[in-house]
């Protein structure tokens, strides 16, 4: 990975661009621009990790690691499919947690190749496919996987996953398996959160909840925002019917 991308500058204000030094320039590229930053070696974990401290990937992985040892579940028993899977820091996590079989999906198609790039090996098989426009070759391909868990560590709510997307993914598990995801508190069930509530999700996740059984929920901060305050997320862990 790169190592010299000098000081990391954020634009004043808000979220909506970032520099990075490549070489002898500055460049600059949207904030949420992932295909742009997943293109340059290193620079998502520069900015998300070391400037912001994101720590979903450890936070979710680690719920859904105790999640597994309450079941009494071993982790090398999991077939795991990772939504959003970006360019695989959770997939290296659930790798150490002892996960054997790891299936990731992203939108992006220069997601899978950072992965590739930067941690080759770490996923069995990588797709790059819409989950609310799956064809059905794709879908009985994905079935025949036999998923044990479902985990999304940073892809759940606006602007990324749509709810269908993820009541698509959770189709695809086997009876009595298990989800862990990162979610914002707005899109908790009973949240009274108007822009919350408009996406969906906390009526799906009351939906999931009540068809099958919570196993743990706890809050974190996500990351820090560019402004220094707290993004703050939900870890939420349960078992489906």
């Amino acid at each position: 990975m790169a190592t010299d991308l000098g000081p990391i500058a954020f634009s004043p204000g808000g979220e909506e661009w970032l520099e990075y030094q490549d070489g002898g320039e500055r460049r600059r590229v949207g904030f949420h621009d992932y295909e742009a930053i997943y293109a340059v070696p290193g620079l998502y974990e520069r900015v998300f990790y070391d400037e912001l401290g994101m720590r979903s990937s450890t936070e979710v992985v680690g719920a859904f690691g105790r999640a597994l040892a309450q079941e009494g579940r071993l982790p090398s028993g999991q077939r795991v499919f990772e939504v959003g899977a970006g360019n695989g820091i959770g997939g290296a996590a659930l790798r150490e947690l002892g996960v054997a079989c790891l299936v990731g999906l992203d939108l992006q198609p220069m997601a899978r190749e950072a992965a590739e790039r930067d941690r080759p090996g770490v996923y069995d098989d990588y797709l790059v496919a819409d989950l609310t426009a799956l064809g059905a070759q794709s879908a009985e391909d994905l079935c025949s996987r036999r998923f044990t868990a479902v985990l999304a560590l940073a892809a759940v709510g606006a602007g990324h996953l749509p709810p269908a997307g993820l009541e698509r993914a959770l189709e695809l598990l086997e009876p009595g398996g298990l989800f862990a995801f990162a979610v914002t508190p707005d899109l908790l069930p009973g949240s009274s959160d108007p822009a919350g509530r408009e996406t969906g999700y906390p009526d799906l996740l009351a939906r999931l909840l009540a068809g099958g059984r919570e196993l743990a929920r706890h809050a974190y901060v996500h990351r820090r925002q560019t402004d220094n305050t707290p993004h703050d997320a939900v870890a939420l862990v349960g078992r489906v019917a």
